[in-house]
């Protein structure tokens, strides 16, 4: 709660800093404005000025915000998830590689990454892992269930029976009780 309250605190001071220096052109010819009106001295244009200033200002400011988060956050989040999967992927493999030797799965984690074992499993950094071996009644064998999330990721991923890997919807309590239930159990 307490990191979480500092994240969103630092964030929101960046962003600040960020739109002062994106409207301090603004804020100079307003000053200028406001400076001419206490002194009683008439500039013609200083207040069309300052407004036309404003809303380049805005203008610049829109665009640089969907850059920032349209291209950099969105390939971010991206690459996050992207390594997230590789590690599953790897998590998988090794589990059944270990499986065809020893005739069962064997529980993992929940880890965070860089993490590896001697069975040939690679955790990527800060990706956190779990892996579970359950018994699945109507097949009557053991199966795996196998979670991944990037610590800036936003999708928890999943194993599923066929062997495939699918994201829990972001915004399923599932997957809001997942990850935040691998993010707790490693910090």
């Amino acid at each position: 709660m307490v990191a979480d309250i500092l994240w969103i605190t630092i964030v929101a001071l960046v962003y600040f800093c960020i739109a002062i220096i994106v409207f301090a052109p603004s804020l100079y010819v307003v000053w200028f404005y406001l400076i001419s009106r206490k002194l009683s001295v008439r500039s013609r244009g200083l207040l069309k000025t300052a407004l036309t200033t404003f809303v380049v200002n805005l203008v610049l400011a829109y665009f640089l915000f969907h850059l920032g988060s349209e291209y950099f956050l969105t390939r971010k989040i991206a690459e996050s998830e992207s390594l997230a999967e590789t590690t599953l992927r790897n998590a998988i493999d090794s589990q059944e590689k270990f499986r065809s030797i020893h005739g069962r799965y064997y529980a993992v984690g929940p880890i965070r990454g860089p993490y590896q074992d001697d069975n040939g499993l690679t955790v990527e950094k800060d990706v956190i892992l779990e892996v579970v071996p359950v018994w699945d009644k109507t097949l009557g064998k053991q199966v795996l269930e196998a979670y991944a999330v990037h610590v800036w990721g936003q999708s928890v991923l999943a194993n599923t029976r066929d062997g495939r890997i699918e994201k829990t919807p972001a915004d399923s309590e599932k997957s809001a009780q997942l990850k935040s239930k691998l993010l707790r159990s490693v910090k």
